[in-house]
């Protein structure tokens, strides 16, 4: 069965996307009776591809789009199919059986049956974040509404998205199908990283502890709560070292971290930056423990990533983390900075607590591995072509 993934992200700006999308296509990728072909945007994605032997890459011509992606974003506002697909045309050309979607109409376009994936609704729940402007919410909430129309299935995260689907949009729930995710190819890498420790201890200036959290520079990752725990530890007479890495994603990332000097932290908050896959894996080993205080997240990548590599985690108590976690870690309310601060104390002072939860956390992530993932996406995808290839019969 000729299976397309078409990933649109850019490898930079969208980390847990691409994250999800090498996922997804290295694990389906080792499925026999599955043949895959990822098209991609950015010339950097070539490189995840390349690392996974059978897993075919096209890239998407670049150039002359505009008024073909003008059409098409005309049409789908329409609700009808466009007339012009653009570079798009060259799915056809592969005779998909299924195309699967980022939050994209082009396989209702091409007439190609397709799943699509919505990662979250979180502008509904908070749509005075910096990063859910208007223009941002218009186009989710018709795309979303369409893909909920078009799509043969819809594939989400948790129970939980399933529910929000249902309830903000009115989706049929019998075709929205929940795959948890399994860790990313480079959470599996960790015990031959001894060299990538190495390097990462002589490039970086960093404290022999810290606590990690990789994140984007927005608003619902709930960096300015967590730095104010921070203070308040410090207040306290205990100082707890950060390490922070993710893109700064312009004014509201600067204003983000600006309130590290003022709240006096300037000496306790390390910020990276964007950091390569080896990087973060020894950032992971280095590091005392996870702490995800996010208040706008369904289930989270990097919860995986830390379960997997043996580090503990310290997570916020919302949507489905709890139920990612499965009781392998430590929660708290991300509106509480008192509450954070304590688990905080908890998981920095306690060596038997993060032996623990390390214990914890790789018994939970055995449950939820790529293999796990890949199957569940294909029971998933022979449904889609099944289903379609009945209609056609």
């Amino acid at each position: 069965m000729r299976v397309g993934i078409l990933n649109s992200s850019s490898v930079v700006d969208c980390g847990g996307v691409l994250q999800y999308t090498v996922t997804l296509a290295t694990g389906l990728s080792r499925l026999r009776d599955l043949d895959v072909t990822v098209f991609y945007d950015d010339p950097r994605f070539a490189a995840y591809c390349e690392a996974e032997p059978g897993l075919r890459a096209v890239r998407l011509r670049t150039g002359g789009e505009r008024f073909a992606a003008l059409v098409r974003a005309a049409s789908t506002v329409a609700n009808v199919h466009s007339p012009l697909v653009g570079r798009f045309d060259v799915l056809r050309e592969h005779g998909l059986d299924c195309l699967v979607t980022d939050s994209s109409l082009i396989g209702f376009h091409l007439g190609i049956p397709f799943v699509g994936i919505i990662h979250d609704v979180m502008y509904r729940y908070y749509p005075d974040c910096g990063e859910y402007p208007w223009s941002e919410r218009l186009v989710r909430e018709i795309v979303y509404r369409r893909l909920g129309r078009h799509a043969d299935r819809i594939v989400v995260d948790s129970e939980h998205s399933k529910a929000d689907l249902v309830r903000f949009f009115g989706m049929d729930p019998a075709r929205i199908r929940p795959v948890p995710m399994g860790p990313p190819p480079h959470a599996r890498d960790g015990e031959q990283m001894a060299d990538a420790v190495s390097e990462l201890k002589a490039k970086r200036q960093l404290p022999g502890r810290f606590l990690f959290y990789p994140a984007q520079l927005w608003d619902h990752k709930n960096h300015r709560r967590l730095f104010e725990a921070l203070a308040r530890l410090r207040r306290e007479g205990l100082i707890v070292p950060l390490v922070l890495t993710g893109g700064l994603r312009g004014t509201t990332g600067e204003a983000i971290l600006a309130t590290v000097p003022a709240l006096g932290l300037a000496d306790q908050v390390f910020y990276l930056g964007y950091v390569a896959e080896r990087e973060i894996v020894a950032l992971y080993t280095l590091a005392a423990a996870l702490v995800f205080p996010s208040f706008a997240d369904y289930t989270n990548i990097p919860i995986l990533e830390a379960m997997a590599l043996g580090t503990p985690v310290l997570c916020s108590n919302v949507f489905a983390m709890p139920e990612q976690l499965g009781g392998a870690g430590v929660l708290f309310d991300p509106f509480d900075v008192e509450a954070m601060a304590a688990a905080i104390r908890r998981g920095w002072e306690s060596e038997e607590l993060r032996r623990e939860l390390v214990t914890r956390g790789r018994a939970r992530v055995a449950n939820l591995s790529r293999d796990a993932f890949a199957a569940g996406w294909r029971d998933v995808i022979l449904e889609v072509a099944g289903t379609r290839a009945q209609a056609a019969g």
